[in-house]
C-alpha cells in the first residue's frame, strides 16, 4: 500500500497574524481613504497627506543608517503617514506638513522610539504640534450652543448648508424610507446619507465616515484590530454624548446628537487605528477597559458633541499618558505575583516538598 504523507519543513501554523501582516492589512484599509481623497478631487488633502508619508519614509530611512530593513518598518512608517495627513487639514501647507513631521518623527525615534515601539502615538502627536504651530489653518467649531439646543444639531448644520448635501443624497434617502425604514414606522430625512458618505470637511479624517466604518467591521471580523478598547472608547464617549450632553446646553432630557459626535470629529478614524497603537496601550484585559473607559471620558471633555478640529488628536496623546501609569502599575502587580511564586516554591523546596 502507497504511503501519502507528505513531510513539509513548516510543520506550525500561526494562531494569529504576524505583526507584519496586520500592518499590510491595515495598510489596504487606509488607501481607500487616500483614494476617496483621489477620486472626489481633494487635491491639497492629497497633497498634504503624500508630504506627511514622503516625511515618515525618509525618517525610515535615515534611521536605516543603510542598513538592510525589513519591508515591516517601512509599511509602519507609510501607515503613519497616512493617518497624520489625513488628520490634517486641507488648508495646511504641504510643505510644512512635510517639515513638521519629518521633525517631529525623528526626534520621537531617538528620544522615544521607533514607529511601532513608542509610548506616545506620533501621529497624534504631530496633528497637535501643526495646530499649536498653526492653528489659524486648523477649521473652528461647526457648532455653537444654540444649535446644540436643538433636538437635531446634525440636521441644523444641513439645513444650513455646513455638511453639504450630495445630489444623490434625496434618491437614495427616498429609497432607504421605502424600502427599510418604513417597515419601522421612521424615515430619515436628506442629508444623513451625505453624513455618512462624505462630509466635505477640511479634515479628511472626518469625511468618509461609512468607509471607516465598513473598515472596522471587517478589521474586527478578521482579527487584525481587538475590538475591546475600541467598543469600550466609542460606548463610553456616546453614553456621555446622549446622557451629559444636553444638561449642558439646554433642559431637555436625553437628547445628545451621537451621528453629529460620531461623525464630524475623527472619532471612527481614531477608534479603529489610533488609539491602540502598538506600545501605547497595557497590556491585560483590566488595564486595557481602564485605559478605554478613559479615552472616552477624556474624549467627552476635549470634543465635546462634534466638529472639534484636534481634539481627537489631544485625546489620544492625553490618554497616551494615563496609558504609562496603567503600565506601571500592571508592571508592579506582575513583579508582586511573580516573587510571592518564586517565595512558595522556595519555601517548597526548603520543607521537601517536590524533592
Amino acid at each position: 500500500m502507497k504511503n501519502n504523507l507528505t513531510v513539509t519543513l513548516k510543520p506550525y501554523k500561526y494562531l494569529v497574524h504576524s505583526q507584519k501582516t496586520n500592518s499590510i492589512i491595515v495598510m489596504c484599509f487606509l488607501i481607500p481613504q487616500i483614494l476617496l481623497l483621489l477620486i472626489s478631487k481633494s487635491w491639497m488633502s492629497l497633497a498634504v497627506s503624500m508630504s506627511a508619508v514622503a516625511a515618515t519614509l525618509l525618517v525610515e530611512v535615515i534611521g536605516s543608517k543603510g542598513k538592510e530593513k525589513k519591508l515591516f518598518y517601512f509599511i509602519n512608517a507609510i501607515n503613519a503617514g497616512i493617518l497624520t495627513g489625513l488628520f490634517l487639514p486641507s488648508t495646511f501647507p504641504p510643505a510644512a506638513a512635510f517639515l513638521i513631521t519629518f521633525l517631529t518623527f525623528l526626534v520621537c525615534r531617538y528620544f522615544i522610539g521607533g514607529f511601532a515601539d513608542s509610548w506616545v502615538n506620533v501621529s497624534a502627536l504631530s496633528v497637535v504640534i501643526c495646530w499649536i504651530l498653526g492653528p489659524k489653518l486648523f477649521p473652528a467649531y461647526q457648532i455653537t450652543p444654540e444649535i446644540l439646543m436643538t433636538r437635531n444639531p446634525s440636521l441644523e448644520l444641513i439645513n444650513n448648508g455646513t455638511i453639504p448635501v450630495m445630489a444623490i443624497d434625496t434618491r437614495i434617502t427616498a429609497s432607504l424610507n421605502k424600502t427599510i425604514f418604513s417597515l419601522f414606522g421612521v424615515s430619515i430625512p436628506e442629508g444623513y446619507v451625505s453624513l455618512f458618505w462624505d462630509t466635505h470637511a477640511l479634515v479628511p479624517a472626518f469625511r468618509f465616515n461609512l468607509v471607516t466604518l465598513v473598515s472596522s467591521i471587517v478589521l474586527f471580523s478578521i482579527d487584525t484590530i481587538k475590538p475591546l478598547i475600541p467598543g469600550i472608547f466609542i460606548a463610553v464617549y456616546g453614553l456621555l454624548i446622549y446622557f451629559v450632553s444636553p444638561v449642558f446646553f439646554s433642559a431637555g432630557a436625553v437628547q445628545g446628537d451621537l451621528l453629529l459626535a460620531m461623525c464630524s470629529s475623527g472619532i471612527l478614524l481614531t477608534a479603529l487605528f489610533m488609539l491602540q497603537h502598538a506600545g501605547t496601550t497595557p497590556i491585560t484585559t483590566t488595564g486595557k477597559i481602564i485605559y478605554a473607559i478613559l479615552a472616552g471620558v477624556i474624549a467627552f471633555f476635549i470634543i465635546g458633541a462634534g466638529t472639534s478640529p484636534v481634539g481627537a488628536a489631544f485625546t489620544v496623546l492625553a490618554v497616551n499618558v494615563f496609558s504609562t501609569i496603567i503600565q506601571n502599575v500592571e508592571h508592579h502587580i506582575e513583579m508582586k505575583a511573580t516573587k510571592n511564586k518564586l517565595l512558595d516554591k522556595i519555601t517548597e523546596l526548603k520543607e521537601g516538598k517536590n524533592a
